[in-house]
């Protein structure tokens, strides 16, 4: 799902509801998109896309494809400007082709009472050459809540990410960022209490040099409802407990608190060494919101 490309260039003007959500990667994904834009009428397996959406009116359709155009890349890094609460949007528009190096920003747009910026970026992250060809480019895109100070960036590996921020650079608040690290022991014990149903699979790093492995993989005992919390067994506990492991990927399930997350408790896998997280199937928009805003409360 991380390396699903926009169905449609998050730029185009000139492409209809329709052809956005047609352009999704299942019909159950869009179900989803249909659901997030609180659309009654269900698509069934026997009806046909194209002529469902064609009985929908020009407002649901425009809801549904405002939880889509920007919902392609699934992979989620976050980062902490101290800037860029004082920062308008307007003054982000102003970086729109303004830097000839490296992350560019092409289009910023305000929906969902957020701001979208979506970046041109080497596919490196970063550039070596003076020019790079738009063939060489990756779209991302930058979210984030209006006075406040975190910014998620859509990418599919952190030297993306690292490039989307650096599209902001030309502006005086924007210099400064901190990634935000799901290693971190404070930030990782508060991200489980507001946003984690269940660890299904565990992979921790042996740090010991000595040690006679460098990898220990736990997966939960599969239950009628899925797998087993891996967290409550007790090898496992010790195992996180102890000073010579570190996390270094799981998989999960995310139940966002107070939410009506579309699908419920959506999967998800985190690398700790990437500082990401990924949605193992496609979710709306507004999925994507109730995420980043449940970390943003993580101070």
């Amino acid at each position: 799902m991380s390396n699903m490309p926009f169905p449609v260039s998050p730029t185009a003007d000139d492409v209809t509801p329709s052809e956005l959500l047609l352009e999704l990667p299942s019909r159950a994904a869009l179900r989803r998109a249909l659901a997030a834009a609180d659309i009654a009428d269900e698509l069934e397996d026997g009806d046909d896309p194209e002529q469902f959406l064609d009985e929908l009116s020009q407002v649901e359709l425009r809801q549904a494809a405002a939880q889509v155009r920007y919902a392609a890349r699934q992979t989620v890094h976050y980062f902490r400007l101290p800037g860029l609460a004082s920062v308008s949007p307007s003054k982000i528009e102003d970086l729109i082709d303004s830097g000839g190096f490296g992350g560019q920003v092409r289009a910023v747009e305000e929906l969902h009472d957020r701001v979208y910026v979506v970046c041109s970026v080497p596919e490196s992250g970063t550039q070596a050459q003076l020019s790079v060809s738009e063939d060489a480019r990756v779209t991302t895109v930058a979210t984030f809540d209006p006075g406040t100070d975190l910014l998620a960036v859509r990418a599919d590996d952190a030297d993306l990410a690292a490039g989307t921020v650096q599209a902001l650079r030309d502006h005086p608040d924007l210099t400064e960022w901190t990634a935000v690290s799901f290693r971190e022991d404070g930030f990782q014990g508060r991200f489980e209490d507001v946003a984690v149903a269940g660890y299904e699979q565990l992979s921790l790093r042996v740090t010991t040099v000595s040690a006679n492995t460098e990898r220990i993989d736990v997966t939960g005992v599969e239950q009628g409802s899925g797998r087993a919390d891996v967290r409550y067994d007790d090898v496992v506990d010790d195992l996180i407990s102890r000073a010579d492991t570190e996390r270094s990927e799981a998989q999960l399930r995310l139940a966002l608190r107070g939410q009506n997350t579309i699908p419920a408790n959506p999967s998800v896998r985190i690398d700790f060494d990437d500082d990401s997280i990924t949605f193992l199937q496609w979710v709306p928009e507004d999925t994507l919101h109730q995420l980043d805003r449940g970390i943003m409360n993580i101070k």
